[in-house]
């Protein structure tokens, strides 16, 4: 099953998954897998190259969609609790204070 949020890409004209291209791409002429090198030395235009039977084949990175993956609610309650963490541990140690003087 093909994973939608994958990135596509094309192959000779077919959309295809970015993680497919990159692992199960076979060279036309021997059948041969490709093993993709990462060029990222111009951010806007990214890029895997690989080369194979005297020819060099590019995957471009056209597109990139970003996905929130924690709400910044979320991040700021966990800090507010970081904050409140000394506070509670007083508050524990107080009532363990209370305890061993009863």
């Amino acid at each position: 099953m093909v994973d939608r949020k994958m990135p596509r890409v094309k192959q000779n004209s077919m959309p295809i998954s970015l993680h497919y291209a990159l692992t199960d791409s076979q060279c036309s002429k021997c059948g041969g897998q490709f093993e993709w090198s990462a060029n990222f030395n111009d951010i806007n235009q990214p890029k895997y190259i690989s080369q194979h039977c005297d020819q060099e084949y590019v995957i471009r990175i056209d597109s990139v969609k970003v996905e929130m993956m924690t709400s910044v609610e979320r991040g700021r309650k966990a800090a507010k609790e970081l904050e409140d963490e000394p506070g509670a541990i007083k508050v524990a140690e107080g009532l363990k204070d209370i305890k061993r003087k009863n």
